[in-house]
C-alpha cells in the first residue's frame, strides 16, 4: 500500500476547502432533488433538473482535484471532518430542510412554494460564488493554475444559475400576485401605461427642448455672421470713397 502523501501548508489550505466545497455541492445535490420533486412550474424544473446535472458534475471534478492533492478519497472523504461538517452531515442537513420544503408546499399555494424555494436557491448560489471565488484566488496567488482554472469554471456555471434564479424570482412574485392578490388591490395596466406614457413624453419633451435650443442658437450665430459681413461690406465702400475724394 503506498505511504500517503505529506501535504504542504498550500496543499493542506487548499484540500480544507475544497472539502468545504464538495459538502456544500452533496448539501445542493439534495436539495435540488427535493425542489424538483415539488416544483410544477415545468421551465422551472427543467433548469433545477440541469443544475442538479452540474452540481454532480462539480462534485465529481472537486472529489478528483482533492485527490489529487493528496487529499481523502472515497469513504474517507465522505466522513472527513476538521474545518467543513462533511458530506454525511450536509445530506442530513439538506434532508431537514428538504421536509421543511415538503411541509411548506402542504400549507402554502404552490406560487409560494415556488418562491421560497427559488429564494432559498438563490441564497445558496450566492454562497457557493464566494466559496469558489476564495478557492480560485487563493490557487492563483500560490501558483495551483489547475485549482484556479477548477474554481473558475464551477464558479462560472454558479452564477449562471444564480443570474436564472433572480429572473425567475422577479417572475414568480408576478405570478403570486396574479393568483393572491385581488385585482383592485393590483397596479393596473392603465396605470403603469400612464406612468410608462409619462416617461416617454417627459424624454421626448426634453429632447425636443433641447433640439430648439441648439437650433435658436444657431440662427443666433447665423445673424450674427451676416450683420458682420453686412458691417466689413459698408467699412470698406466708405474707405473707397475717402481714397477717390483725397485724389480730386
Amino acid at each position: 500500500m503506498p505511504a500517503a502523501k505529506i501535504m504542504n501548508e498550500r496543499d493542506t489550505k487548499l484540500v480544507s476547502w475544497l472539502e468545504e466545497a464538495h459538502s456544500k455541492e452533496s448539501e445542493l445535490e439534495a436539495d435540488l432533488t427535493a425542489h424538483i420533486a415539488m416544483t410544477q412550474k415545468q421551465s422551472y424544473k427543467k433548469r433545477l433538473q440541469r443544475h442538479l446535472k452540474e452540481t454532480r458534475d462539480h462534485k465529481k471534478r472537486v472529489a478528483q482535484r482533492i485527490k489529487q492533492l493528496g487529499g481523502p478519497t472515497g469513504q474517507n472523504l465522505l466522513l472527513s471532518t476538521g474545518s467543513v461538517m462533511g458530506d454525511v452531515a450536509g445530506k442530513t442537513v439538506a434532508a431537514v430542510k428538504g421536509q421543511v420544503g415538503v411541509a411548506r408546499a402542504v400549507v402554502t399555494e404552490q406560487a409560494e412554494t415556488h418562491l421560497r424555494n427559488a429564494q432559498e436557491e438563490l441564497r445558496e448560489e450566492h454562497v457557493e460564488i464566494a466559496l469558489y471565488t476564495r478557492i480560485e484566488v487563493f490557487a492563483t496567488e500560490v501558483g495551483d493554475r489547475e485549482t484556479a482554472q477548477l474554481a473558475r469554471s464551477i464558479r462560472r456555471d454558479e452564477e449562471r444559475m444564480a443570474k436564472f434564479l433572480t429572473a425567475e424570482l422577479g417572475r414568480l412574485v408576478k405570478q403570486l400576485v396574479r393568483t393572491e392578490i385581488p385585482r383592485d388591490q393590483r397596479a393596473t395596466s392603465r396605470r403603469r401605461s400612464t406612468s410608462r406614457s409619462r416617461s416617454t413624453g417627459s424624454r421626448a419633451s426634453s429632447r425636443a427642448t433641447t433640439g430648439r435650443s441648439r437650433a435658436g442658437a444657431g440662427s443666433n450665430r447665423s445673424r450674427s455672421g451676416a450683420g458682420t459681413s453686412r458691417s466689413r461690406a459698408g467699412g470698406s465702400t466708405r474707405s473707397s470713397r475717402s481714397r477717390a475724394t483725397a485724389r480730386s
